[in-house]
């Protein structure tokens, strides 16, 4: 994976990182391949969940894990090799099962891409389960 750069927080609920893009995360005509996106999507989401003081690592030792429920994305620019790139995530939506994410990459202040997930908290047997305390904001 690329390597991670500086970490921008917004509020709680957005956060931005700073990647390079590597020449084996292109493809053949040297742009980023279309599947490398939602790891560097996943990749914001979980530097969030580290920023409000959460490890998904210690969620899924709990019994806790999110789920990909839904996705969708829309490419707007080419992403090159060596382009450094903002991630971008915020929260849209909390439930006590399910979070949605909102996602935006630039590239020197471009918009090259916008994306959308909806994940479910289930879990070891794959069922929805309330989500933990440490997560969920409260009423």
């Amino acid at each position: 994976m690329s390597e991670a750069g500086q970490t921008d927080r917004d509020s709680g609920n957005s956060l931005s990182i700073e990647l390079r893009v590597r020449y084996a995360e292109c493809d053949a005509m040297g742009v980023l391949y279309h599947g490398r996106y939602w790891e560097f999507f996943e990749m914001a989401r979980t530097e969030l969940l580290r920023a409000n003081g959460v490890r998904y690592r210690d969620l899924e030792a709990e019994g806790v894990f999110f789920v990909v429920y839904k996705c969708a994305c829309t490419y707007k620019a080419p992403i090159r090799y060596d382009d450094v790139i903002k991630v971008s995530v915020r929260v849209s939506r909390l439930s006590r099962t399910r979070v949605d994410h909102e996602y935006e990459i630039r590239r020197e202040g471009r918009l090259c891409c916008t994306a959308s997930t909806t994940l479910a908290c289930v879990g070891r047997d794959g069922r929805p389960i309330i989500m933990p305390d440490a997560i969920w904001p409260g009423d």
